[in-house]
Formats: C-alpha cells, sequence, structure tokens
C-alpha cells in the first residue's frame, strides 16, 4: 500500500478506537499504533496488543504481521475489546500449587470480552463491522 493509505486507514483506526474508549466509558484511555521496525518471521511469536493499565495506554498492531498489509476494522476492535477488558476485570494474584500466580485471563475475563464484543455489535457506528 501507499503511504496515503496507510495514513488514512491509520487516522480511521485512531478515531474508531477513540469512539470504542469512550462507549466503554473509558475516555483518557490513550491508544497507539505499534511501529514494527520489520515483518515477523514464520516461526516467531508476536503481540498484537499491549495495555499498560497504570498508565492508561493501549498499544495495536493494526498491520498483518508478516506482509504487514492493513488487518480488518473488525479484527482491530476484537483486539481493543480484549485490552479494554483488561482495564475492566485487572489482573490478580492467586496461590496456585504452592506459589503466587498472576491470573491475567481467566473464564470472568472472557465473559467480560464477549459482553463487550456484543455490546458492539448492537452499535449502530461500530455493530457494520463486525458483519
Amino acid at each position: 500500500m501507499t503511504d496515503n493509505q496507510d495514513q488514512t486507514h491509520e487516522i480511521m483506526v485512531q478515531n474508531i478506537c477513540n469512539y470504542v474508549c469512550k462507549f466503554f466509558k473509558y475516555p483518557n484511555i490513550q491508544t497507539k499504533i505499534m511501529r514494527r521496525v520489520r515483518p515477523v518471521t514464520k516461526n516467531k511469536s508476536y503481540v498484537i496488543g499491549h495495555t499498560s493499565i497504570g498508565g492508561n495506554t493501549i498499544t495495536l498492531d493494526i498491520y498483518t504481521a508478516r506482509l504487514r498489509k492493513p488487518k480488518k476494522i473488525s479484527a482491530i476492535l476484537s483486539v481493543l475489546v480484549h485490552e479494554i477488558a483488561h482495564h475492566q476485570k485487572p489482573p490478580y494474584r492467586q496461590w496456585h500449587k504452592g506459589r503466587w500466580i498472576v491470573r491475567q485471563h481467566f473464564p470472568k475475563f472472557y465473559k467480560q470480552v464477549n459482553k463487550n464484543i456484543a455490546k458492539l455489535k448492537k452499535d449502530k457506528m461500530i455493530g457494520k463491522y463486525f458483519r
């Protein structure tokens, strides 16, 4: 894609993310776009989203990992909803098998993610991206 199309995609995603954060009553959360230096190689794992709960920032990868093409808006929204759920249901520490572990992803967390996606699908502005 050309730089002009990339900039248009980034601006559109930024506006949609700001709307979604306000929709879930988190207007102070800043969304940032992840800037990868190079594409991800075939056998490497990669991060598609990151949140800083104390700092109120969410970083999203809006391009595909290997080919660096723009992702669908619905895929970006799913990652954003997942990261917002980290703010709604924060991680907690639990004693498990003789040691403390941090529970970041747990059943109530995923129920919250599914509720958030259902709310977005019902919204007039954002629901069209899930069809």
